[in-house]
């Protein structure tokens, strides 16, 4: 499995980006969290998935799943759901 993470930022005049609302220590935290659970599952950040006024945006590959105005508060509950893979 592969969970990808928008980490772009954005500048003026459109400085509506996942970067700019908090990806980064989104992708650390999602990171440790993984590495805490022992899942095998590679963390890719990646430029854009094209819907930065919904971001952050986080997605789990292959099994499609996206999250949208991702926050810290949101990696447990993304490490749970996981865990629930086949």
């Amino acid at each position: 499995m592969k969970l990808s993470v928008c980490t772009l930022q954005r500048y003026a005049p459109n400085p509506h980006s996942c970067g700019n609302s908090g990806s980064v220590e989104i992708a650390k935290k999602l990171e440790q969290a993984l590495a805490e659970n022992r899942l095998d599952v590679a963390l890719e950040r990646i430029g854009c998935f094209g819907a930065c006024l919904k971001g952050p945006n986080v997605k789990l590959m292959p099994a499609g799943k996206n999250w949208h105005g991702v926050s810290i508060d949101d990696v447990d509950q993304i490490i749970a759901y996981i865990k629930h893979q086949p």
